[in-house]
């Protein structure tokens, strides 16, 4: 069987209606967050990609880690296109176009 490679697991709290994501392993481990906003940048960046821009809260962070470091945005944003590209793979991907969904 192989290993997972994910650093992270999705969680949620009875309570809400959302999931969050923890992460495992690392230094950041424990840190629980959530995505806001979620969208590809207007213009191409230099090497001609659009860059992902998104939004995030924290939930948790036990071990009183920086958040807020490009280091951690890194990590985060690197999760996301691993979800994305998991939900594109299984049709599961819903994406928003003003008012109108997109599947």
């Amino acid at each position: 069987m192989e290993q997972s490679k994910k650093n992270y697991v999705f969680v949620q709290r009875d309570v809400d209606d959302f999931s969050c994501i923890k992460l495992t392993n690392g230094k950041y481990k424990d840190v629980i967050y959530t995505y806001g906003h979620v969208k590809f940048a207007p213009e191409p960046n230099e090497e001609d990609r659009l860059p992902l821009k998104f939004t995030y809260n924290v939930q948790r962070n036990p071990n009183n880690v920086d958040t807020e470091s490009e280091d951690f945005r890194n990590t985060i944003g690197d999760i996301l296109i691993e979800v994305i590209e998991e939900q594109l793979k299984n049709n599961q991907l819903i994406l928003k176009n003003g008012n109108e969904d997109i599947k």
